[in-house]
């Protein structure tokens, strides 16, 4: 399609996906800026929800569109900073407090874990399965998800962030100096992922729906529609993540969820949230599965990068003055055992596939350090010695080494 006109591009179903998806924004307004029923948590939630869900297939569909402008390494990247940002809320704020009560600096450590094992413990997982029941209804089922060797930036971004996060236990500190370095990962992340080459013509052939409508825009209206996205995703997450997670909040308490478990695992399924609708979308798609893989690596090295210098960061300036956070035990456990997954999943991902084993691996020893929290560390020596094994079993097929430093070459001549 080569139309210039929105209306001609779009058809009545796209129309009819974009109109309804802008629609939740009347509620959205009327709650949290109007006041009308805001006292209420199961209306705030639900509302807030809504949108949430609206704006993460706003998100979907700009990204895939973005991929004909920019890499999809690039594209991704923003996408997940987009869609974190409930947890980077959250994250502050307990970390701001925890400045000053060391219980509630304890609840920002086991958030970030939390948020960082979920991802990978069930994310991956789920993003496997969702693909491969999506791929048994075309009569082709799939047993791996293979990456294309642009994403060996993520991965190999992923594998150094995790390396780095055995400094952290080692050390038993967060401090500035740890931003820092942590900080200029990602923004040498966002650099190549920027500079990695653009395959145009082969993610024009994948688009689909508002995406395919979007890519068939011309001018400044192709630009314009994809920052309306963009705008209107940002914009709801960013209003609408701390109501959604305190309406929440409030209902968990007369539940009588503890305050712990809600940090470290609740919390995260709801400011992940956004992303987890945008994944499984692309994840049913079964060809934008590698998509979904990726954005969820993305997140993950934007969580294990971003997302943990927040908190040193978020704890000095309450304190107004540079300060280490000195671990506990129990928070060096939890970043050990978030370091050892986090090992063997980029183990796994060596030669850029990503397997029904690897899958299953990653879903039952995720599960199982859910229900016993006490065999933390058998359960992190276990995550150790299987990315020790995997690693010598695939020692010489480390396929994302050679294509990270091929697209890091392609990057230079640019």
């Amino acid at each position: 399609m080569t139309s210039t006109n929105f209306g001609a591009a779009f058809s009545w179903k796209d129309r009819l996906q974009v109109l309804l998806s802008f629609a939740t924004l009347i509620p959205f307004v009327a709650v949290i800026f109007l006041g009308v029923g805001g006292h209420l948590p199961p209306i705030v939630a639900t509302t807030t929800g809504l949108s949430i869900v609206a704006a993460a297939f706003l998100l979907a569909w700009a990204t895939e569109s973005m991929t004909l402008l920019v890499p999809q390494t690039f594209a991704l990247a923003i996408l997940a900073l987009i869609q974190v940002l409930p947890e980077y809320s959250l994250e502050v704020v307990l970390a701001s407090q925890g400045a000053h009560n060391s219980t509630i600096l304890h609840l920002a450590t086991a958030t970030m874990t939390g948020a960082n094992r979920l991802l990978i413990g069930a994310g991956w997982p789920i993003i496997f399965l969702l693909t491969y029941l999506a791929s048994r209804r075309t009569g082709s089922p799939v047993n791996e998800i293979i990456l294309d060797r642009r994403q060996s930036i993520e991965v190999f971004f992923l594998i150094v962030s995790t390396a780095y996060s055995f400094l952290i236990v080692a050390k038993r500190s967060l401090d500035i100096l740890d931003a820092v370095i942590l900080v200029s990962m990602f923004i040498a992340y966002l650099y190549l992922g920027y500079r990695a080459p653009a395959e145009k013509d082969a993610n024009a052939a994948l688009l689909h729906g508002p995406a395919q409508a979007v890519s068939s825009l011309r001018g400044p209206a192709k630009l314009l529609t994809i920052v309306a996205f963009l705008g209107f995703g940002g914009f709801v997450i960013f209003f609408g993540a701390e109501p959604f997670i305190k309406s929440i909040i409030a209902v968990s308490a007369v539940i009588g969820i503890s305050a712990f478990f809600f940090a470290q695992w609740v919390a995260p399924v709801l400011t992940e949230f956004p992303e987890g609708v945008t994944v499984s979308y692309w994840a049913s798609t079964v060809r934008f599965s590698p998509m979904a893989f990726g954005n969820l690596i993305s997140s993950k090295v934007n969580q294990w990068t971003l997302l943990v210098a927040t908190i040193p960061i978020a704890y000095s300036i309450s304190l107004g003055s540079v300060s280490a956070i000195r671990l506990t035990d129990e928070q060096v456990l939890e970043i050990l055992l978030t370091g050892a997954q986090s090992l063997y999943a980029v183990v796994t991902l060596l030669d850029l596939r990503f397997g029904s084993k690897d899958a299953v691996i990653l879903s039952v020893l995720f599960w199982i350090q859910f229900f016993l929290p006490p065999i933390r560390l058998e359960v992190s020596i276990a995550y150790l010695l299987l990315a020790t094994f995997e690693f010598f079993r695939h020692r010489e097929k480390l396929k994302v080494l050679s294509d990270f430093w091929s697209v890091v070459k392609t990057t230079q001549r640019r």
